[in-house]
């Protein structure tokens, strides 16, 4: 029996360990590893609360960890899996499981944000990532000792009206959506949404996506576009204007493209105008009180604040212009000018850390890391920074291999491909540092009465617990607090 732990229990932690327990003619014991109490990581955190199909992932990996978790699986299985949370893997913990372990797997995802880097960024109130924002409302594991951040608070969010989203990719439109149906209950009532943020915001009315590029250069799909534009049963306006749209060439326009340019024209007519029954599903109310605009070709350079209280008072944005390059840069022809809000959000991005940067001793693995992401060759494994060859035994997956690009599907086929090369590396391998028990590995890599792991068992308590509270779930959001439930 080979040994492997994998770090990080989200899509692309568990689909990897899926893969490998579903495909390895190597009798295997596979210990996930999570840095919080509860696994799951981007889907129970990540994924907007009004798409709960995009978490059925979570479905699956449930039904095999119930079937191979020690003790409960079926003795004849041939493989073991084992969950250990509320551990915190750093750059000493993984150098130590490389020594017991056959193969380690890092898939902990991108859990940093890309940054505009203009003045006001870093030290303005209102100013804050899509990450960030996000978090808040998906109930994201908080400490008990942490000092709660003044943008969260109601009293904050009593005069907060007009927001700004820089970027407009699908969380861009999953956070306008969140912030314009806010006040409407029937909308979240049957969603696991974190009910204080969805009150605390509900007084915004504007909301403004902002893209550096043009309506061709969108980064979201045609499913969450489709999905703003029909809030306007709700009474929830939206607008793209004309001028954006004037220079796009249909005939050079994919599928998805056509159908996109044919949502906006029809949505902009007025209800009874429009051509196709596709688009008028829904009829309006005669008063729109919510609206939500998409605005191109304009780059953020500086953030403006009110001196009395280091709020948020308006962006300024330079204008762009395509170059003889056909590149997007700033016209300096042009004045800049000022958007007022009284919030922002940046949603350029994830980036992901070096896990050898983590802890009291760090690089005691050698591992490259290329900007956002780790360095890894063809096959997923890990490359080294002293000489840029793969590190024997450590692979990775998802979005910290690839970068924060993709979906849960595209996160899915990476780790199946990666499970694949780590079979092949270990029918190639001859050593076995088998570990049978979670007892061994905590003894071996916890040299600390601090920690308080769990276990699959502790998580099937909790998600019983959360169920109790509302439909589908309320989360718990404070650690400690998931640790008493537990009974850790």
């Amino acid at each position: 029996m080979k040994s492997i732990s994998i770090i990080g229990s989200g899509p692309s932690g568990f689909y990897t360990a899926y893969h490998l327990l579903k495909k390895s003619p190597i009798p295997l014991n596979i210990t996930l590893w999570e840095k919080f109490p509860v696994p799951f990581g981007l889907s129970r955190y990540g994924v907007a609360p009004d798409h709960p199909e995009v978490k059925n992932c979570e479905e699956t990996f449930t039904q095999f960890a119930n079937a191979y978790t020690i003790p409960s699986g079926s003795n004849n299985l041939m493989h073991k899996f084992q969950f250990i949370g509320n551990v915190q893997i750093d750059s000493e913990k993984l150098f130590k499981l490389r020594s017991i372990q056959d193969c380690v797997i890092l898939s902990y995802g991108c859990n940093n944000d890309k940054k505009l880097g203009i003045p006001g960024e870093n030290d303005t109130l209102g100013v804050v990532s899509s990450r960030q924002f996000v978090n808040w409302y998906n109930s994201y594991p908080e400490n008990a000792c942490a000092t709660p951040e003044q943008w969260k608070g109601s009293d904050f969010w009593k005069n907060v009206k007009n927001v700004a989203i820089i970027g407009n990719g699908n969380v861009a439109l999953d956070i306008c959506r969140v912030l314009l149906t806010s006040n409407i209950k029937q909308y979240w009532q049957n969603t696991d949404i974190n009910q204080a943020s969805t009150e605390a915001i509900k007084h915004v009315s504007n909301v403004k996506i902002i893209g550096r590029r043009g309506y061709e250069q969108s980064k979201f799909t045609n499913k969450e576009f489709r999905e703003l534009w029909e809030l306007e049963k709700y009474g929830i306006k939206g607008n793209i204007d004309s001028k954006y749209l004037s220079n796009v060439d249909e005939s050079k326009l994919d599928r998805a493209g056509t159908r996109r340019l044919e949502m906006v024209k029809e949505y902009m007519k007025p209800f009874d105008q429009r051509t196709k029954k596709n688009y008028k599903k829904f009829k309006p109310p005669s008063t729109f009180t919510k609206f939500w605009e998409f605005d191109y070709m304009k780059t953020p350079v500086k953030i403006n604040k009110d001196a009395r209280n280091n709020r948020i008072s308006s962006i300024t944005l330079a204008i762009n212009k395509v170059n003889e390059m056909n590149k997007f840069v700033i016209d300096n022809s042009k004045p800049c000018i000022d958007y007022p809000i009284d919030f922002l959000i940046t949603s350029l991005g994830y980036k992901g850390v070096n896990i050898d940067e983590l802890g009291c001793q760090k690089h005691l693995n050698n591992i490259k890391f290329a900007g956002d992401h780790l360095a890894t060759n063809r096959e997923g494994q890990v490359l080294s920074s002293m000489d840029n060859k793969p590190i024997p035994g450590l692979f990775a997956s998802g979005w910290i291999k690839t970068g924060s690009k993709g979906v849960i599907v595209s996160t899915m086929i990476d780790s199946f491909t990666v499970g694949d090369e780590v079979i092949k590396y270990l029918q190639c391998s001859a050593t076995s540092n088998q570990q049978a028990s979670i007892i061994d590995l905590q003894n071996t890599v916890l040299d600390s009465t601090n920690y308080k792991p769990t276990t699959w068992f502790d998580w099937l308590k909790l998600d019983a617990y959360e169920k109790k509270l509302g439909n589908p779930r309320r989360k718990i959001i404070n650690i400690a607090d998931m640790l008493k439930i537990i009974g850790k």
